[in-house]
């Protein structure tokens, strides 16, 4: 029995109300957040079984030690990479209400620093922190913590044997920072100001999706007539890369 076109327009039209030629777009856009969000929870359920394999093993009486903190780390990134897909995806859709509160800033670095140490250490990269044990701050933590550890896990790609994490006060902003020993961004990737592109590049593997999300969270934060926003610099550790987020 062959199937005519006509009946599939009728069929997309009784099940989703649109009329045949209206697009089902938005039907096709809900469908694929919600696989993305199924496929987040898979690869966290992957992440923790692979911390407990690890953690019951040890460091010495495992000689896959090395390879299950890559299995890690990759799984980590992925599992950001959905995550920052889904926040763009929400906040696109005003589904994401920014839970601003006082935070304590070298707390939520120190977090983010223990998340990352044992996975530096066995690739050799010395982690630092730099802050003030008292600074406070106005921010989505949720969100703050999200991008730091994203851009942390670039800078595990790139760095040659260092990484630091810190954050200050700068011309009134609260300022947050990650920089390390690499070679750098390219020049595609810099960005000296809020208004710069996005870094995208299909053909040297870059899609722009953590500077877009990193873009996206600054600018929700607001303050008067002041916006957070972003930059990306050769200003690191030796030259290498520095991204810095500003807010308000």
């Amino acid at each position: 029995m062959s199937v005519k076109a006509a009946d599939v327009d009728n069929a997309i039209s009784r099940d989703t109300g649109a009329t045949p030629d209206e697009p089902v777009q938005s039907d096709f856009t809900a469908i694929l957040a919600n696989t993305v969000h199924d496929m987040k929870n898979s690869v966290g359920m992957v992440i923790g079984m692979l911390d407990e394999i690890d953690g019951s093993c040890g460091y010495d009486a495992c000689p896959s030690h090395a390879l299950f903190s890559q299995l890690r780390y990759e799984g980590k990134r992925l599992n950001s990479n959905l995550v920052q897909l889904l926040m763009l995806y929400r906040t696109s859709n005003s589904e994401y209400t920014l839970n601003v509160a006082e935070h304590d800033v070298y707390e939520v670095l120190e977090e983010c620093f223990l998340e990352h140490r044992g996975v530096m250490s066995v690739k050799g990269i010395r982690l630092e922190l730099c802050c003030d044990d008292d600074l406070m701050g106005f921010f989505d933590r949720e969100l703050v913590i999200s991008m730091i550890n994203s851009v942390m896990n670039n800078a595990y790609k790139y760095a040659k044997d260092r990484i630091r994490i810190g954050a200050g006060r700068e011309s009134g902003y609260l300022v947050f920072y990650v920089e390390e020993n690499g070679k750098g961004y390219p020049e595609f990737m810099l960005r000296g100001c809020a208004d710069a592109p996005h870094g995208v590049d299909v053909r040297k593997g870059s899609t722009g999706l953590g500077l877009l999300f990193a873009s996206t969270i600054a600018r929700m934060h607001s303050h008067r007539d002041r916006a957070g926003y972003i930059t990306t610099t050769n200003d690191g550790i030796d030259g290498g890369g520095r991204f810095t987020l500003y807010l308000p």
